[in-house]
């Protein structure tokens, strides 16, 4: 290109000029040292009030005294523009309409005395852009500091920001000072702990827009959250909405490349529209930098809902233009009087962001997918860093001298409505799972996220469960407050933050730590305690009579598990009818008993004796090479411990030309080839239950990383289900590792399908191109099947699994690696990555201890059907629930459901003494309808067209749900 313009010039007589370098450079020109043009991105304002390029002369010939002129020729305009040679620049304004929808060449011709310079000068195309900035300190929650100190720094930059916001108010419009705390938890923190007077100030700052909402409670791995949770992410700002009036539009996500899909119905249920973005850009994004400065409108699963899906690049120019000079004073600066309360230097433009704009806008002209005239951009000078008090002067100043690029301290929603009001037509739009990058950190504390999993299930049964036991004592609001405070918890055991940049450093990595894990604690603790509190009025101490309850939405059969302490001295169970059932002492000295047909929301009542059972053996058979009960035969290989063969109705389900079994231990170094991969070894096989009930093996070994490795094989009478847990017994190691379990299905032309929150993805087909294909996180089940036959994969404990070999073993930041996947072929092997410490930073260094992983596995002769899937998935998730009742004890007005098979409620909750939230979810392809009626008095039915205010009443019982959607409806007495 350099040769062409050179060619040329000199054909036309035109001096020789230079092409800048790289896009962000700006053209020079230049002849024998005499006359040099420069052409800014800029424009300025004409005399005439329209706006013209700025082109800037540089002249160190002779004569500099004379009286100069300018002439310019373009397209049919000329212009002449007296100069004063003395200057060391002369700024020209090029006249309006030149270099903005097209790269246009001007002739200009410097008339110096007698002199005459001519030149062909190359202005290249540059919109009428404006800037939307976006300024906010990233809330990384214990990362560059302690928790404490975190909420200190984000609960004082919102006292900062309402100064700067009224020290600017009288500003032009656009360089009003405002305030982004990017997520809910600094303004909940600081309504928590301030003075009535200072809340009522941010209340009203937040009215008057110099304080911004957006929705999210926090930044969070959304994909390891379940259905209910992301609702309680961004439940925080509807409340905010209500107290305020100002609506929440937008949900901002910082610092994690990715989000589950589930998010957009969840959105669309809560009135918001927009899903704002600004990923971390460098560290383990994979292939999420392929969206950006893509706008699309994101569909969900449901094919109805949709937001606009925004991700402007990293959250990252602020930090390296100006807070690289700012946020390494504060971190690890545990004295909170000693971290800086603002940024202020004496020059507001210095390291502003025209540095960024010059590196980025002439890409983005270039750019045939970013036909927009909007740039949005992050104005952030680190994580968990004070305010730019800088930014109004510099946008207000900025903006009196160019008149374009126009820039605007915004808000989210703002930054967002531009988008969707001036081109909202022309966006595209995409529908698929944006697979997280980065909840392979959720394996580096696997014990804790194991136990997440399972407190959140259990937390949807506490709110079911109360509901349905409509105790009056504990309908009030300070239960309300206790089970809020128990998902808050939750989800800050979700958040993306676990230790400190430097997770080597002490002892503040171990004291950062140390408040993590308490989240996940205090969560367990909770549920625990709200759970024993409800069954604690209906509940009868010393009964032999137990109602067993069934929170689902569905009728099920199932295994009720009493401890040693609950049922000693007793040998036998009969269920309501006075017919004894199966029931069996363990091993571990617990009882279990199989109790059937517990209807949907509804209990069966079933008494404990003491009488040795009548009940015959029923032929299931257990060595220590197989297990048998009659629908299924799992054999083990005695050299490997895994389940080498799976027979269900004469076929087999393990893929005997793999490498493979069933529950295969593999342990990989770091980045090593998964040829390297270690097996378990001095493999020892013993009989751990024997029927009547179950029969177990229990396959102990050691395995390298691990003091050892257990893994116990579990089938039940009646049942052609496998249970499986591995309990790994872990060595703390700091160097690079990962532990995987292989199951190797025989499912030939499989299509894999993953359990996503409110939704259901197949692997790559609903995948967009930035999603993470490497590893992929999943809310409960997994289904591997073809057009004839299939199994559906539960896991209990581990969120992520890999598909057809372990391509998890990518080490560093792994910019642009090759090692990410860009498409894959979906297989019958999956691996449970149960563990690793790949991380660099934020992230524990090393495990250690005992770490359990439960998997169940089901097989179907016949091809995917989601709901039996989902059934399956949330009966693993969530077992029956028992506890002592007197003789005569039932449940008040208890409901009854009917209709279709396909949709589910995956929660009923007590809002207040006279209301409740009943959540319906649909598999079906399409609109399902269900009839609620209660035993002793109908209620008030509405739906809920926003949150959860019932708006538009149901006549009768029926509730119809969308294809492949959701609903809320609101109970009231």
């Amino acid at each position: 290109m350099k040769k062409v313009y050179y060619l040329f010039c000199c054909l036309c007589g035109a001096l020789f000029f230079t092409a800048s370098a790289s896009a962000h450079e700006t053209i020079k020109t230049h002849y024998d040292g005499i006359l040099d043009f420069r052409v800014t991105n800029y424009y300025k304002s004409r005399t005439d009030g329209n706006p013209g390029r700025l082109l800037i002369l540089e002249y160190h010939g002779p004569d500099r005294n004379k009286q100069a002129k300018l002439e310019v020729k373009v397209k049919h305009i000329t212009e002449y523009y007296p100069l004063d040679l003395s200057a060391n620049s002369i700024s020209i304004v090029l006249p309006n309409g030149i270099g903005v929808n097209t790269t246009d060449t001007i002739m200009v011709r410097l008339l110096v005395g007698k002199r005459q310079l001519q030149q062909l000068v190359v202005v290249p195309q540059m919109r009428y852009w404006t800037v939307y900035i976006y300024p906010h300190s990233h809330v990384d929650i214990g990362y560059t500091n302690t928790q404490d100190n975190v909420a200190f720094i984000h609960k004082r930059n919102l006292d900062v920001a309402m100064e700067l916001a009224e020290k600017t108010k009288d500003y032009p419009e656009g360089a009003r000072f405002k305030w982004n705390p990017e997520v809910t938890w600094p303004i909940e923190r600081y309504l928590h702990s301030n003075l009535e007077e200072k809340n009522r100030r941010l209340l009203d700052a937040i009215r008057k827009g110099a304080i911004n909402v957006d929705a999210s409670y926090v930044n969070t791995n959304t994909s390891a959250c379940n259905d209910e949770e992301l609702y309680h992410l961004y439940s925080y700002g509807k409340e905010l909405e209500k107290l305020t009036g100002k609506k929440v539009k937008t949900i901002v996500q910082v610092d994690i490349p990715g989000v589950s899909w589930g998010v957009v119905p969840v959105a669309n249920q809560l009135g918001i529209s927009y899903f704002l973005s600004l990923y971390n850009g460098g560290d383990r994004t994979g292939l999420a930098h392929l969206v950006d400065f893509k706008p699309f409108w994101w569909k969900g699963s449901d094919g109805r809902s949709k937001v606009l899906f925004l991700q402007p690049g990293s959250y990252g120019p602020g930090a390296w233009i100006k807070g690289k000079d700012f946020w390494p004073l504060m971190a690890g600066q545990t004295d909170s009087t000693k971290l800086l309360r603002v940024v202020k230097t004496d020059n507001p433009r210095k390291n502003f962001v025209d540095v960024y704009l010059d590196d980025i806008l002439p890409e983005l002209e270039k750019a045939k997918d970013y036909p927009y005239n909007i740039f949005p951009m992050s104005w952030c000078m680190a994580d968990n860093t004070p305010v730019d008090a800088d930014l109004p002067d510099g946008v207000k100043s900025w903006n009196e001298e160019y008149a374009y690029p126009r820039m605007v301290i915004c808000s989210a929603t703002e930054m967002m409505e531009a988008f969707a009001n001036k081109y909202g037509d022309v966006i595209p739009t995409r529908s698929g799972d944006f697979t997280e990058y980065w909840t392979d950190g959720l394996g580096s504390a696997a014990a804790y996220t194991g136990q997440a999993r399972e407190v959140k299930e259990r937390l949807i049964q506490v709110e079911s469960l109360r509901c349905m036991l409509h105790d009056k004592n504990i309908i009030d609001s300070a239960f309300n407050d206790k089970i809020n405070e128990a998902w808050r918890n939750v989800i800050m055991g979700t958040e993306h933050t676990w230790a400190y940049m430097a997770p080597d450093k002490k002892p503040i990595s171990d004291d950062i730590l140390k408040v993590k894990f308490g989240y996940f604690d205090r969560a367990k603790a909770m549920t625990d305690s709200l759970m024993q509190a409800i069954v604690s009025d209906a509940s009868r101490a010393g009964s032999r009579t137990r109602a067993v309850v069934n929170t689902d939405s569905w009728e099920r059969s199932s295994l009720v598990r009493l401890s040693a302490v609950e049922s000693v001295g007793i040998n036998s169970v009969y269920d309501d009818m006075g017919k004894e059932v199966l029931s069996q002492r363990l091993s571990t000295g617990e009882l279990i008993f199989f109790a059937s047909h517990v209807p949907a929301l509804g209990m069966r009542k079933y008494v404990l004796s003491e009488k040795k059972s009548t009940l015959k053996k029923n032929g299931m058979k257990v060595t220590s090479a197989e297990i048998n009960n009659g629908l299924a035969k799992l054999c083990i290989d005695s050299h490997t411990g895994d389940i080498a063969s799976y027979i269900y109705k004469g076929t087999n389900f393990v893929n005997d030309k793999a490498l493979l079994g069933l529950n295969s231990f593999r342990y990989l170094h770091g980045s090593q080839p998964t040829g390297l991969a270690t097996r378990a070894y001095q493999i020892k096989v013993k009989v751990k239950e024997r029927g009547p009930l179950t029969c177990s093996l229990l396959i102990t070994s050691d395995a390298e990383g691990c003091n050892s490795l257990s893994r116990e094989i579990v089938l039940t009478y009646g049942s052609p289900k496998v249970d499986i847990v591995n309990i790994v017994d872990k060595i703390a190691i700091k160097q690079k590792e990962g532990i995987h379990f292989g199951f190797a299905f025989n499912v030939p032309d499989a299509t894999v399908r993953a359990n996503v929150p409110w939704g259901v993805m197949e692997l790559e087909k609903d995948q967009i191109d930035a999603a993470n294909r490497n590893w992929i996180s999943f809310e409960r089940w997994l289904d591997i099947s073809n057009k004839e036959l299939g199994v559906t994969w539960c896991s209990q404990n581990a969120c992520m699994f890999e598909n057809g070999d372990m391509t998890a073993n990518v080490i560093g930041s792994a910019v642009k690696s090759p090692e990410w996947i860009t498409k894959l072929t979906p297989s019958a092997i999956i691996y449970s990555w149960a563990l690793n410490n790949h991380w660099h930073t934020n992230f524990p260094l090393s495990q250690s201890g005992k770490i359990s992983f439960r998997y169940s596995i089901l097989p179907h002769l016949s091809t995917y059907r989601a709901e039996e899937a989902n059934r399956f998935g949330i009966e693993s998730c969530r077992p029956l629930l028992s506890f002592a009742v007197s003789n005569d004890f039932q449940l008040d007005n208890p409901i009854s459901l009917s209709g279709s098979d396909n949709v589910f409620v995956t929660i009923y909750k007590t809002v207040s003494e006279k209301t409740s939230i009943m959540r319906f979810s649909s598999l079906s392809d399409k609109d399902e309808n269900i009839s609620l009626s209660w035993r002793d008095h109908q209620p008030k039915l509405s739906y809920c067209s926003t949150g959860e205010t019932g708006d538009l009443a149901i006549q009768g019982k029926m509730v119809t749900i969308p294809a492949k959607g959701s609903v809320t409806i609101r109970i009231e007495w």
